[in-house]
């Protein structure tokens, strides 16, 4: 029954793709970042991270023209880069294709999901109010539960006290971005003729950041009951409360994408077991972020 229901579910799966015209999760996670890219440029000239960063944030929203627009731009290409990003590796999963293709573009396209995350994240923090402050803090102790690198790991992605967006800031700006390019230069080629979704992908993220509200920046000395991270976090967050953090933070997080990588060196003997597996760890995080999501705001 499963099997059939798999079946019938990729068929029409097929179909859609077949009907798609120039359509694909990574061509809008590709254009998604580089509107991520243009709109992050401007940004950063106006950006210091050191000193009082959520007055310099407050002030690029409110002082800058179309600050507050280009802030709004700038966060919506970056979830969508992340989102698709993400759809195009589960897609990839779901038809198998860790089996056809070359040795090297599976595990790029699993660490390629990996720096997504820690765009999105590393973005999150730079806000510089409240919630960025509690999520550098909780993602600085959270590395240092790693055996034997974490202490030196964490410093290398974080540093607390007046310079804790600094490191967060090169990560986000500079050194991520980088990663992100080396992972597709295979696929630039591929990719860059295929412009005919850019303009009609920039005009809806341009329409779209005109109506939506962004989240409100919160002072970091204002009292707040339970200050939370940004929306793939929620699940950690809150395991944290119930379980140590090395398995809360590290671990089970990390499990999916771990497991993906691992796919094509499974013996076949043992591949439905694992697809299986995978796709459970997968599940499971959307049902805990889910959870997460209904029970923090209400009960803290």
């Amino acid at each position: 029954m499963l099997r059939r229901s798999r079946h019938i579910l990729k068929s029409f799966w097929s179909a859609f793709q077949s009907k798609r015209s120039g359509f694909s999760f990574a061509l809008i996670a590709w254009w998604s970042f580089h509107i991520a890219i243009l709109s992050g440029v401007i940004l950063s000239f106006h950006y210091r991270p050191w000193g009082d960063v959520f007055t310099t944030v407050s002030r690029l929203t409110g002082l800058l023209p179309y600050g507050s627009y280009l802030r709004t731009l700038h966060y919506l290409s970056g979830q969508c880069f992340l989102i698709f990003t993400l759809a195009h590796a589960l897609e990839c999963f779901w038809n198998d294709r860790y089996r056809t293709t070359p040795s090297k573009a599976w595990p790029r396209l699993v660490f390629l999901v990996f720096v997504a995350f820690g765009l999105t994240l590393t973005g999150f923090i730079l806000k510089g109010d409240k919630e960025g402050i509690f999520a550098a803090r909780i993602m600085y102790h959270l590395i240092q539960e790693i055996p034997l690198i974490g202490f030196g790991l964490a410093n290398i992605f974080l540093r607390p006290g007046e310079d804790i967006f600094l490191l967060p800031f090169l990560h986000h700006v500079i050194i991520l971005p980088f990663i992100v390019l080396l992972l597709l230069s295979q696929h630039r080629r591929s990719l860059f003729p295929k412009g005919d979704l850019l303009w009609p992908l920039l005009a809806g993220i341009s329409l779209l950041a005109l109506i939506y509200p962004m989240p409100p920046d919160i002072p970091p000395h204002m009292d707040m009951a339970t200050p939370t991270g940004p929306w793939f976090f929620l699940g950690t967050q809150l395991l944290l409360r119930y379980i140590p953090p090395f398995w809360a933070g590290i671990a089970l997080p990390l499990l999916p994408l771990a497991l993906m990588a691992a796919l094509p060196l499974i013996p076949s003997a043992y591949a439905s077991l694992m697809r299986k597996a995978t796709a459970a760890s997968w599940g499971a995080h959307g049902m805990l972020l889910l959870l997460a999501w209904w029970l923090i705001p209400r009960f803290g």
